[in-house]
């Protein structure tokens, strides 16, 4: 969103940084100053044109305008007449407020996107969903939460409950982007995936780029999830916040200096360890988990072209199970944006940031007391121009570079009693960088393309030893033969490729189109993991001499159909990807404080393909939508003995692979503020190793296990129910003393599983004390229980 003071009669409709069409929606609300109600009947008028509109009972106009430069003329009988130079590059919002003759002019919002971009997009599978949509989803513990609303849209997964990160059209968790105000996040969750880090009161919008990805986004293969903060309003200070059970937030914000700075100052706190306290399980009763995040966000317009916004972010974890062992995580992040309106087709961005992620696992008593500590410090620097020659181009083009310097990994003892020896893993750097240029084309009213290439250079840099081995021998500690150390900045390993992006939209008619995207992806960081989901333990790992980065060739087509004035938009989507120099483990490997990674690693291929049905009703008194999504991921790995062979070389399922996942979401209106709401989750048991047989050792039971992921725990199925209450449940005396109040407020009542079903996050094999006894297989379930919540949000 960018926002401009009325009174410069300057302003800008769309987000340059977002793929747009050849036509832009404009849309909007024009209201009095004086009593602050909707406008019935006012116009809008494109002067040199005869495109316009006139605002509804509700004070809503809309109309579709090809991007340029325009004057848009406002008027209404009794109010001072209005005309703007407008920028029009993209979707949007102009709010007007008309006043009465020698009143000043308030402030202009620029914000949304239009029903129809399901069809108009030239991009396939991208999803935008903003916060009023997601609140929509009944949450865990009362909790609106981003990453979990993208859940239930088509091609989007997770192995389960307790899970950090998201799976995407067959890629790993590491392999989405994720960009917080253009700043690189690499763990966006909070208690182990339970909440992620995006306050939703400080959150503006999220794209998710699934398809065909613009060149401007690049260092992942899979896809991108864009999340825009909010900035400070610019009419007064306003607080919004919610109480709830396991957390609390606040969000305040308002203009400075006139109105040409804003501040948001955000923050969220929990309060959770209450909540273990009631569990039945002993050892639940004696956890501890807690986590807290802070945005602040500072904005100046200098003039009418050039606004500068500085923001700093912070999270922090702490998890301890019982006394055996526990994580802390946190992330620290400071960006600065400068914007500039170079002429009236070309703009400006730069940005830069600082960012440091780290994460500990600790043993907090015993002869094992230690913490081990990793992570990562990272600069970006970004410089993009939009440029906007005419009607039928939207170009943008710039650079981007990244500089990765991993944190040493270390081992810390606890106390006198421990066994545990001071240890460190040195890690090395790399500089990333990228190129690029996009360009949306329409080349007539129904067909358009999206055009992109990205080229993109990684140097794995010194201090660093790089082992050397023997030649034709595997790759084993045993067969190390010489040791290479490089001094600080020399370059160990260099790799670069093209990234060529291409989309193509054609409209069959006004509601329905075809589109189609080829690309290229490349990733140069790895997350080596040694369990199935995410966890702040993961690596984070560089390619280097012998981890060679992940290359992606992807490609999608899709059939969009929008019914009854965008009503209901529907789409069917298709895909397929293949992925070269896929990671995947040994057995029985330990990843932590390993200074030889590429001796319990092993490369292959990926491949993912699946089909997506999407259904979704955008207004009335019931709206919401359907997901579904028939996939198979599948990993080969083939080497040159049997030892660096996984399953004979044939291809087998990746352990987050879900055959069929469901989503069904839905919100029924009731009465002003008040509603109900559901969701329905419904996906098929991801895949595991299994004991098939088993054999003796004189008196001991040895078991047999099945090839890799041959077999699959039980279905994963979930219901979950809330009620939100506003104003309009109080007695009519009460609600006429409430009107005219700046001060609202909703209560939110739900129930997450409420069929308190135990769905399985995993099945393990547990070997009983006698050894002449089978293994026994055991489920574990992180969330058995229905979870009642109860949230009070309000604003003023």
């Amino acid at each position: 969103m960018l926002t401009y003071a009325q009174n410069t009669k300057e302003v800008m409709i769309g987000d340059p940084s977002k793929t747009s069409t050849g036509r832009a929606r404009v849309q909007g609300k024009i209201t009095s100053k004086e009593d602050k109600q909707a406008l019935f009947g006012a116009t809008v008028a494109v002067k040199g044109t005869n495109i316009g509109g006139v605002s509804d009972e509700n004070g809503n106009y809309e109309f579709s305008i090809a991007p340029g430069r325009y004057e848009f003329i406002f008027q209404f009988v009794g109010k001072e007449t209005i005309t703007y130079n407008v920028q029009v590059v993209g979707n949007g919002r102009l709010d007007v407020t008309l006043v009465d003759a020698s009143v000043d002019l308030d402030e202009v919002l620029i914000e949304g996107e239009a029903e129809d971009q399901n069809v108009q997009r030239i991009s396939a599978g991208v999803n935008r969903l903003n916060i009023k949509e997601i609140e929509s989803l009944p949450a865990f513990m009362g909790e609106v939460d981003v990453v979990k609303s993208l859940q239930s849209l088509p091609g989007v997964s997770t192995v389960g409950e307790g899970a950090s990160g998201f799976n995407v059209r067959g890629g790993r968790t590491d392999q989405n982007l994720i960009l917080q105000d253009g700043a690189i996040l690499f763990n966006a969750s909070h208690v182990l995936g339970f909440f992620s880090t995006f306050n939703p009161d400080a959150t503006e919008t999220f794209s998710l780029y699934k398809g065909n990805m613009p060149a401007q986004y690049g260092g992942r293969i899979s896809s991108v999830l864009d999340v825009t903060m909010k900035e400070g309003n610019s009419e007064k200070v306003k607080v919004r916040g919610g109480l709830g059970m396991v957390a609390s937030r606040l969000v305040v914000d308002g203009p400075l200096n006139g109105g040409r700075t804003r501040f948001l100052v955000a923050g969220r706190s929990s309060y959770s360890d209450w909540v273990l306290s009631q569990a039945r399980n002993f050892d639940v009763q004696n956890s501890a988990a807690r986590f807290h995040d802070v945005n602040l966000k500072l904005s100046h317009r200098f003039g009418t072209k050039n606004k500068l916004t500085a923001s700093y972010y912070r999270s922090g974890d702490f998890f301890r199970f019982t006394q055996d062992f526990g994580f802390e995580w946190d992330s620290d992040i400071f960006n600065f944006n400068w914007q500039s309106s170079i002429t009236d087709k070309l703009i400006s961005s730069t940005r830069f940031v600082k960012g440091v992620y780290k994460s500990t696992l600790f043993d907090p008593s015993g002869i094992d007391a230690a913490e081990v500590a990793n992570g990562m410090d990272y600069y970006q620097a970004n410089q993009t121009f939009f440029y906007n020659p005419s009607d039928k181009h939207n170009i943008n083009f710039g650079v981007d570079f990244v500089r990765y310097d991993g944190l040493n990994e270390t081992a810390t003892p606890i106390g006198p009693d421990s066994g545990i020896p001071a240890e460190t893993v040195f890690k090395e750097q790399g500089n990333e960088y990228g190129f690029f240029v996009n360009d949306e084309i329409t080349l007539t009213k129904d067909l358009a393309l999206s055009v992109g290439l990205r080229y993109s250079m990684f140097e794995n840099r010194g201090p660093y030893d790089v082992f050397q081995y023997a030649d034709g021998a595997q790759r084993l500690v045993e067969n190390i033969t010489d040791t290479i150390s490089y001094g600080e900045g020399d370059v160990i390993a260099r790799y670069d490729g093209f990234e060529p992006r291409i989309g193509l939209r054609f409209k069959i008619d006004e509601e329905s189109s075809i589109k189609a995207s080829v690309n290229r992806t490349r990733q140069y960081i790895h997350t080596l993991s040694n369990s199935t989901a995410a966890t702040p333990t993961d690596i984070l790992q560089l390619s280097n001499s012998y981890l060679k980065p992940l290359v992606s060739n992807n490609a999608s087509i899709g059939y969009f159909k929008n019914f009854k004035d965008n009503l209901w938009e529907t789409s069917v989507e298709a895909y397929i990807r293949d992925i070269d120099n896929l990671l995947d483990y040994k057995d029985f490997v330990d990843l932590l404080l390993n200074n030889h990674l590429e001796t319990d690693l092993l490369a292959g291929k990926g491949r993912a393909y699946g089909l997506e049905l999407y259904v979704k009703k955008n207004r009335g008194a019931m709206t919401g939508w359907l997901s579904y999504t028939l996939s198979r991921t599948e990993i080969q790995i083939e080497g040159e003995n049997l030892d660096e062979t996984i399953n004979n070389g044939e291809w087998y399922p990746a352990n987050f692979d879900r055959t069929h996942n469901f989503s069904w979401v839905s919100k029924v209106q009731l009465r002003g503020q008040s509603s109900f709401n559901w969701n329905v989750v419904y996906s098929t048991g991801r895949p595991i190793n299994g004991i098939v047989t088993n054999y003796r050792i004189g008196s001991t039971v040895v078991p047999h296990f099945s090839e890799r992921n041959e077999f699959r725990i039980p279905d994963y199925f979930r219901i979950d129910l809330s009620f939100t209450f506003g104003r309009d449940i109080l007695k009519a005396e009460t609600r006429k003393k409430l009107e005219g109040r700046n001060y609202s407020g909703t209560l939110t009542i739900g129930i997450y599983n409420i069929l308190s079903r135990k769905n399985a996050f995993s099945v393990f094999f547990r070997r009983p004390d006698d050894l002449s006894l089978i293994p026994r297989p055991h489920r574990l379930t992180v969330l058995g229980a229905a979870f009642p919540n109860i949230t009070y949000n309000f604003k003023f």
